[in-house]
């Protein structure tokens, strides 16, 4: 028996570090273009596949063993508490859905991704076998992280690698963003440093320094704020806690001397080359590049702020559900951020992920974060400065580093996964070294991390682990299961939106079908069958509808018939996603946009247009290209005073609104305010780029007020595009008078001096 059940362990362990093994290439390296998502997706699936597995393996184990006995660490508690805060959180949101599987088709911020992660760090913890494995795992890593470090400087360079168009970009990167793989770079920085001080051998020195090198310069050339520091603060803490001793420092050879001054000192000529200005208008294609690299936005601190601490007051305990900050933002913005660039911008995530958790999972969700935080800072405190092992002081600096990145920047799901892997190396790696290696010994936490007996002791349940084994094995089957439909719907999707690329509607339609009846929950699939239900039905239109050679155009009976059924099944779409979704203000706009291009078709769909417009209005208050969708509206039909208004409404939220002006402008000129029109029309000259078309156009139409001239100009935000709009077509589509039109209130004009929103 003692026979088979090392046989066993040492079989569960190849598999184990072969699992993991493919879950950091994954993570690295694995992207498609199968899914919506091209980048994040398949990375989910994968690891929710090999964590599926690895939990059978663990519970394999504890049934050989005979008991379960699970490894303690400090995260636990904290880990285990942000979990049911989310699980609370997503059957109290008012988008379950959106909560559960995530803002689609981002896969991360969801309960679902969440519980994935928090199990992976717990198979990890219960999985590795100390210190040399640990070693193993990170040493795998950071050569695996150098390849991408290789793989976007040659995308930054401009050498395309892949013949898809998509991955041609210069910051073209196998994580799926810049900022996610050089967070991983940054993280992984210490371990190429303790490379370089501990590597007996030349060879491994020079190796090591050459990985320092790739991962700095890839930090600094396609880095942002966030990675920049948290690279600077994990590289000096660790060239200083390292190298602290002077009898340390003396004792490094000159070998080790240039591999770690070398590659340090040609990031910093990376640097001042990529950064500074050239003296003299000199030619440094490096600073180009640089100035011209496009880099991740993300949302400012102030309103990030605002938006978080208005979603906390609303929502104090549990917040408003995984996922939703994308609600939160539309909802609490405040009205300054239309004075900034980015105005006509809506994140999903927060400034950091401290913020995102405030708003997401409320106050108990922030203290499971802020937990999870100071536990691991006091453990690697203790280990960096205490420690005489410099690999679990590295360890002890990535983690630091890691959470340096959440304090300075939303995560995502590579960082997640490389941040528990280091924070359960860092516990595994300090477990005592006198434990025994038998599967009848209990392990323990060593006591110069924690100081105190009682935490050295594991949890141990001497009960069935059979039963552990099924509940696993359900579990995963269940997640394997609801995942399969998860992916083969998501796949779908891409070969619907591939259709739509290619300009084969019908295609498009039947893989969109697919995708909803595989996943009917995700609102994304329906706000897509409802643009593809109207662009059908919009295309018969457009080529047997009215012309001017045929008046009364060829709409045979089956024509109409057809028109019917597939418009009234977009606007089923629509309502259905925004019953799925109803903080979404992109759902109201979207069938507030199908209702208001029915309108020749459609009796009150107007109506219903600006119903669904102003219930977009709810959810986003303060954006001003919803009301001069509005405005436009009511321009169609000719009432020019509510389109006055919520023309005035736009320019009241965005005082430098151009687009907003010149919609006035032509409303006031068609009620015959003449003057007001003129004062409206100047206001756009003084707005617009003085050698843009734009200017061009405002010019004109400014000269025509001046000469009283009969111009036929059309607010822009009175046009629609389609065939189902124009008048006189047969009313296939059967509307009810709305009994109630939700209408936004006025917006009141700005001082001349505007006031910064107030803290919530």
């Amino acid at each position: 028996m003692f026979n088979l059940r090392e046989i066993v362990t040492t079989y569960i362990g190849v598999i184990f570090k072969i699992g993991l093994t493919l879950i950091i290439l994954s993570t690295l390296f694995l992207f498609a273009n199968l899914t919506t998502e091209f980048y994040e997706t398949p990375k989910f699936l994968s690891l929710l596949i090999f964590t599926g597995v690895l939990l059978i393996l663990l519970s394999l184990k504890f049934t050989f063993l005979g008991r379960v006995v699970f490894i303690r660490t400090p995260l636990d508690i904290p880990l285990l508490l942000i979990l049911v805060v989310a699980v609370v959180s997503t059957f109290l949101s008012p988008a379950p859905f959106v909560s559960l599987l995530g803002n689609q088709p981002r896969v991360h911020g969801g309960l679902a991704a969440l519980i994935v992660y928090i199990l992976f760090y717990f198979v990890l913890v219960n999985s590795l076998k100390g210190g040399r494995e640990t070693k193993w795992i990170i040493g795998f890593t950071t050569v695996s992280a150098s390849i991408v470090s290789i793989i976007s400087l040659i995308a930054y360079s401009g050498v395309k690698i892949l013949p898809d168009p998509w991955s041609h970009g210069v910051n073209f990167t196998p994580t799926g963003s810049s900022f996610s793989s050089t967070a991983i770079f940054a993280m992984l920085l210490p371990f190429a440093v303790v490379g370089i001080l501990q590597s007996t051998k030349p060879v491994f020195k020079i190796v090591n320094s050459v990985i320092l090198f790739l991962l700095g310069v890839t930090i600094a050339l396609t880095g942002n704020f966030a990675t920049w520091i948290a690279a600077v603060l994990g590289l000096s803490l660790a060239l200083v806690t390292l190298l602290r001793p002077i009898g340390k420092v003396r004792q490094i050879g000159p070998i080790s001397l240039i591999s770690l001054i070398t590659p340090l000192v040609l990031v910093a000529l990376v640097v001042v080359l990529s950064f500074i200005p050239p003296i003299g208008g000199a030619n440094n294609p490096l600073y180009e590049k640089a100035k011209n690299f496009p880099r991740e936005l993300q949302l400012p601190f102030i309103p990030s702020w605002k938006v978080s601490v208005s979603a906390f007051r609303d929502a104090p305990f549990w917040g408003t559900g995984p996922a939703t900050y994308i609600f939160n933002f539309t909802q609490y913005k405040p009205i300054e951020y239309n004075q900034t660039s980015l105005w006509n911008l809506r994140f999903d995530s927060a400034f950091n992920e401290y913020l995102e958790v405030l708003a997401n999972l409320g106050g108990v969700g922030l203290i499971g974060l802020l937990s999870l935080s100071a536990l691991f800072i006091s453990a690697a405190y203790k280990v960096i400065f205490g420690s005489s092992d410099d690999f679990q002081k590295a360890l002890g600096l990535s983690g630091l580093t890691f959470f340096t990145i959440l304090t300075l920047h939303s995560s995502t799901l590579p960082i997640w996964i490389f941040g528990l892997l280091v924070l359960a190396a860092f516990f595994v790696s300090n477990l005592s070294e006198d434990r025994e290696r038998g599967w009848n010994s209990i392990t323990k936490i060593a006591g110069n991390v924690w100081g105190t007996d009682s935490s050295k002791e594991t949890v141990r349940i001497d009960a069935l682990p059979g039963i552990l084994l099924v509940i696993s094995v359900s579990l995963v089957l269940v997640g394997f299961f609801f995942g399969g439909k998860f992916a083969l719907a998501d796949y779908h999707h891409r070969l619907a939106l591939n259709a739509v690329a290619a300009n084969q509607g019908i295609v498009a339609y039947n893989e969109l079908i697919k995708a909803e009846q595989l996943n009917p929950q995700n609102d994304l699939y329906r706000t897509d069958l409802a643009q593809t239900n109207f662009a059908l039905a919009n295309a018969i239109a457009t080529a047997k509808g009215p012309t001017e050679a045929s008046p009364g155009g060829s709409l045979t009976q089956q024509d109409q018939e057809n028109i019917q059924v597939l418009l009234q099944q977009s606007i089923n779409e629509g309502r259905n996603a925004v019953t799925l979704s109803p903080r979404s203000a992109v759902n109201w706009e979207i069938l507030g946009l199908l209702y208001r291009q029915i309108a020749g078709v459609a009796q009150n769909a107007l109506a219903f247009s600006l119903d669904s417009y102003g219930r977009a209005i709810l959810q986003d208050p303060l954006n001003p290209l919803l009301r001069l969708n509005v405005g436009g509206t009511y321009y169609a039909i000719g009432n020019y005073d509510l389109a006055i208004r919520f023309f005035t409404d736009a320019i009241n939220l965005k005082p430098d609104f151009a687009n907003g002006y010149y919609n006035l402008s032509v409303a006031l000129r068609d009620k015959g305010d003449l003057a007001g029109a003129i004062a409206a029309a100047q206001r756009v000259l003084e707005l617009v780029e003085a050698d843009s078309e734009d200017y061009k156009v405002a010019e004109q139409y400014l000269t025509d007020l001046k000469n009283k001239s009969e111009s036929q100009t059309t607010p822009p935000a009175a046009e629609t595009s389609g065939a189902l709009k124009e008048e006189g077509l047969p009313k296939v589509i059967d509307l009810p008078k709305p009994e109630n039109i939700a209408t936004p209130s006025a917006v009141k004009k700005p001082n001349s001096t505007p006031e910064p929103t107030p803290n919530p």
